[in-house]
């Protein structure tokens, strides 16, 4: 417990002072609008790949629907 309270102080002793916090709010929001466009991105990415993977399977299903009929006669 004490070192974990040494920790937190030390660390809290290394960090500067924030002259002015519009700029730190500013990068805040920043970080949050980056985050949302990369989990945005990757959501799309993932539907897209989902759509491809789709287009795959009625693929072969179709192919495997034209292999059956010629050995069905």
């Amino acid at each position: 417990m004490n070192l974990l309270l040494l920790t937190t102080y030390a660390f809290s002793l290394m960090q500067p002072g924030i002259g002015n916090p519009n700029l730190f709010n500013n990068y805040l929001v920043l970080g949050y609008g980056l985050m949302w466009l990369v989990g945005v991105g990757y959501l799309l990415n993932l539907a897209s790949r989902q759509r491809n993977i789709k287009q795959d399977i009625e693929l072969m299903k179709q192919i495997l629907q034209e292999d059956e009929e010629p050995s069905a006669k």
